[in-house]
């Protein structure tokens, strides 16, 4: 092999060695990222009302402990039990990972309330039930 062959080889094992070192780096990192689901904590307050009351659906969202502000998607779908009133409601962040909103029930019934949340690649429906008395 002549001299400017085992240099050329020489470069291509570095360069080999140095995209392999930045890729396990990437791989690290992303792993890292994951690790830590998100918490998706549903409340209703209060948790049984008369028809034609209303109450307050929150959803905080957190990620390692932390607010997660940025969830590209939050939505409640209320479904009365039996079949019947069926609907997915976009909710907007309030504040310290917050999304909230309020939401009368005109008829009597027990509704089932799941919030949808995607942040940061996962996904989580939590549910709670509605108990709305006469």
């Amino acid at each position: 092999m002549t001299t400017k062959k085992v240099a050329l080889f020489a470069a291509m094992v570095l360069m080999a060695v140095a995209l392999a070192a930045c890729s396990d780096s990437q791989a690290e990192y992303s792993d890292d990222v994951m690790a830590e689901p998100i918490i998706v904590e549903l409340t209703l307050t209060p948790e049984s009302i008369q028809a034609g009351e209303k109450v307050l659906i929150q959803a905080k969202v957190t990620q390692a402990g932390n607010p997660v502000e940025d969830a590209n998607d939050v939505e409640f779908e209320v479904t009365l039990e039996g079949g019947g009133v069926q609907a997915k409601v976009p909710v907007k962040h309030d504040q310290d990972g917050v999304y909230q909103m309020e939401k009368t029930f005109p008829d009597a019934g027990t509704y089932r309330i799941v919030s949808h949340v995607t942040a940061r690649g996962q996904h989580s429906m939590p549910l709670k039930e509605l108990t709305v008395t006469e």
